[in-house]
Order: structure tokens, then sequence, then C-alpha cells
């Protein structure tokens, strides 16, 4: 069984969005609700609250994301990279483009809906063929 075979038998069996890895990370997502309060209460402005919270999600977004199993981790990024130029997801000045600070801030802590719309199996086959015909 090749390693492809392996990673889409494991993501069959608990899915994409309710695998154990996926619901930890939701978890801890959510989670950083709390942190704004505790940042306001150290004086820091809405912009840097905003800034803050933006660096702890791409940073647990990373942590996460190299937890995955390599071909899916690979996979994970390159459709990151695909939508947002950047493959940890939009930077701060992206999102300011069309978000107030405080969006930025409550979107922090709040776990992506549509994840099934963005990362599937037949998009991780379709960029799995792709690779290997590149090589």
């Amino acid at each position: 069984m090749t390693e492809f075979e392996r990673e889409t038998e494991l993501l069959r069996k608990t899915g994409i969005k309710n695998s154990p890895l996926r619901l930890a990370y939701e978890e801890q997502v959510r989670a950083l609700g709390d942190m704004p309060q505790q940042l306001q209460s150290q004086g820091l402005s809405e912009e840097q609250i905003a800034r803050e919270m933006h660096r702890l999600r791409r940073e647990l977004g990373r942590q996460f994301k190299e937890a995955a199993p390599p071909l899916f981790r690979q996979y994970i990024y390159a459709a990151t990279a695909a939508r947002y130029g950047d493959p940890l997801g939009p930077s701060f000045e992206a999102l300011r483009e069309t978000k107030t600070c405080r969006q930025i801030i409550a979107s922090a802590a709040r776990p992506i809906r549509d994840l099934d719309d963005r990362l599937t199996l037949d998009g991780f086959r379709i960029w799995y063929e792709q690779q290997e015909q590149a090589r």
C-alpha cells in the first residue's frame, strides 16, 4: 500500500472535518476567544489585538498542519496557498482589505465552517495525481 493509499484510507475512516486532529484544532481555535479580553487588559489597542489574534491563529494553523499526515499536509498547504496566496492563509494586510480589526479578532477564534468545500478527498486525489504527473 502506498503512502497516498494509507492516508486516503485514514481520511475515509475519520473524515476530514471530524478527524481527531481537526477537532483538537477547532477546540484550540475557539479557546482563542478568551485572548482579546486579556490583551485589552494589558493595554493593547484594537489593532494590536487584531494583529496578535491573527498571529496566534496562523501559528495554530501551522502547528496543526505540521501534525497532519505528510502528503495530506502538502495538499493542505497547496490548497491554502491557491486560495490565499500564502500556505498559512491570508495575511493580516489582506484581511484588512475587507475586514475591520474587530472582525479579524472575532474570526480568529472561529473555525472555518465550510472546510468540506475547501479540502476534500477528491481534491486530495486530484492534487496527488498532478504531483505524480509532474515528476
